[in-house]
């Protein structure tokens, strides 16, 4: 596709999501509602086919000898050598794991508009948790056990793949379209948790005043207008540096993070860090 072209869709696409976004948390909410349930709809019909076409043997598989950067398309650059050790690419598979598992504290940006945050935060974490990790290791699991992929099959998109092989072509297609309408949902939930984090900065004096203003629906006008920006700007640069700049700066702010809970712990023993 052309670079313009590319550009001009994503950036499009941020700006009517960012709309959206500064129209409410309860349009959030309740799109993100109906788009998780189109989108795990195809993985469960996957998993209820396939529980029977699966064999276990295929678990223990070892990967085929000779898998190599080169075959998995990924190029031995950057800070980190591109370690092939047991037929595993480490740095890619770890910055996937790492994409695909973090932001689980940014939950913490919506207590301040929750009913009850004592009560149902932590019970809206606990659930969320289990539930993220079944949605990818169930589908992989019976992905893996229904089919006769190998290792070098797995490239981007190939659930689909298998699940055409497992339930049919109409099966593939809504995996692919599901896949699609998620990303949607993904967008809104950042957007949200990102504009929420800076006005709650900009309202403790760690930002500058105007982050902390609301618009008329009650969501952060700045913050996403700030947000959006960003993403615009981001839609030029490769999905893959991405992945690995967000995963660099995730990983600093998670020290950050950690840092500041010892120093509470130390500093308040008493648990009262408000």
């Amino acid at each position: 596709m052309n670079r313009l072209v590319r550009f001009f869709i994503l950036s499009s696409t941020a700006v009517i999501l960012a709309y959206l976004n500064y129209l409410g948390l309860e349009i959030v909410g309740k799109m993100s509602i109906v788009i998780c349930i189109i989108s795990m709809s195809p993985f469960i019909i996957m998993v209820l086919i396939g529980i029977p076409k699966v064999d276990p043997s295929r678990w223990f598989e070892l990967p085929e000898e000779g898998a190599s950067s080169e075959k998995a398309g990924w190029e031995d650059s950057g800070w980190l050598p591109l370690a092939n050790v047991w037929g595993v690419l480490w740095r890619p598979l770890l910055n996937n794991l790492f994409w695909n598992l973090n932001s689980f504290d940014s939950g913490a940006n919506f207590s301040g508009d929750t009913r009850d945050p004592g009560k149902n935060f932590p019970r809206g974490m606990f659930y969320g948790v289990i539930l993220v990790g079944m949605s990818y290791f169930i589908p992989l699991v019976i992905a893996i056990g229904a089919t006769d992929s190998l290792q070098s099959d797995w490239v981007d998109g190939y659930l689909a793949v298998a699940a055409t092989q497992i339930g049919g072509r109409w099966l593939g297609a809504w995996t692919v379209f599901a896949s699609g309408i998620s990303n949607l949902a993904l967008f809104q939930a950042e957007m949200t948790t990102d504009a929420l984090e800076i006005l709650g900065m900009a309202e403790r004096g760690m930002l500058p005043k105007i982050f902390a203003t609301r618009s008329p629906h009650g969501t952060a006008t700045y913050g996403i207008l700030l947000g959006t920006l960003v993403i615009v700007g981001m839609s030029v640069a490769d999905f893959r540096d991405i992945v690995e700049m967000l995963n660099f700066t995730y990983a600093i702010s998670l020290l950050m993070e950690y840092a500041a809970f010892i120093k509470l712990r130390i500093a308040k023993k008493e648990g009262k860090f408000c």
